[in-house]
């Protein structure tokens, strides 16, 4: 397992510590071409951008192709860059492809077989406030399509209360940063599956957010974030800053009908403003 990671971020030590074991779309897999099953494989040239080196709260583009059948989302990720891993999303973006199709009332990207993608975007990360306590939040999008102020941002991780067994929990939040939905996870024997129920937050609670390390042999692990005390009166909220100066990774990520993703980076440097 690897040692524990750590980063500066608005004056506090993060620490990013590997868990044990995979999990959920964090399982360990290469970060290379891949190969749908009937498909064939799904190629992401190295994205190229208009500076690789940036001051902070400035945009930069990012330029990619993607070739390929299979192809259900192509996102933007933004990820931090320590030592030999990297560290994130910080930042996920769910690109708009040309064409969109509708399914039951919702809608979904219609990607083709050679896909051109120019994105322009602000590096930025989201953190989780509650109380003047706060931690880092890799925060993901929901919805695919939708207005901005109409976006659920999704956060995971491990919940405890007290000395107890911690268990599995999704956050969901408004583009606001409020909390909208909270969801815990008691492990259940049938089928592996897990068995959701609304959580209830009481004080003196912890929730450790989970966050996805890369390492140079390019798996993919989770790992979990300095853990943030729920209750208290205290209002449970998220917060989008621009991504502090510093060294980081900028991919687009393919996932495919299967659920298998597929990822190519190119590194990028935030400058200090001043």
């Amino acid at each position: 397992m690897a040692k524990k990671i750590t980063w500066m971020c608005n004056g506090k030590k993060l620490i990013f510590i590997p868990m044990a074991s995979e999990g959920k779309e964090l399982s360990t897999h290469k970060i290379s071409n891949m190969k749908a099953p009937g498909q064939g494989l799904v190629e992401i040239s190295e994205p190229v951008l208009s500076n690789g080196i940036i001051c902070e709260g400035e945009g930069v583009s990012c330029n990619a192709t993607i070739k390929g059948k299979n192809i259900r989302q192509i996102s933007l990720e933004v990820m931090l860059q320590i030592g030999s891993y990297m560290v994130g999303p910080i930042k996920r973006e769910i690109l708009q492809a040309p064409e969109n199709r509708e399914i039951k009332g919702v809608v979904h990207p219609r990607w083709g077989t050679d896909n051109e993608i120019d994105h322009v975007f602000k590096p930025a990360s989201g953190l989780l406030h509650s109380g003047e306590g706060f931690t880092l939040a890799c925060m993901l999008p929901v919805w695919y399509g939708v207005e901005p102020d109409a976006q659920i941002w999704s956060l995971e991780g491990v919940y405890q209360r007290g000395g107890g067994e911690p268990f599995h929990v999704k956050l969901e939040f408004d583009n606001r940063g409020s909390l909208v939905r909270k969801t815990g996870f008691s492990p259940a024997s049938v089928g592996g599956v897990d068995a959701p129920f609304e959580l209830l937050i009481e004080d003196g609670d912890t929730f450790e957010p989970y966050v996805t390390l890369i390492n140079e042999k390019g798996q993919l692990l989770t790992g979990t974030v300095n853990p943030i005390m729920l209750g208290g009166g205290n209002h449970l909220h998220w917060e989008k800053i621009e991504a502090c100066p510093g060294d980081y990774q900028v991919g687009i990520a393919v996932e495919d009908f299967d659920g298998q993703w597929s990822r190519v980076f190119t590194p990028l440097t935030i400058k200090d403003s001043e």
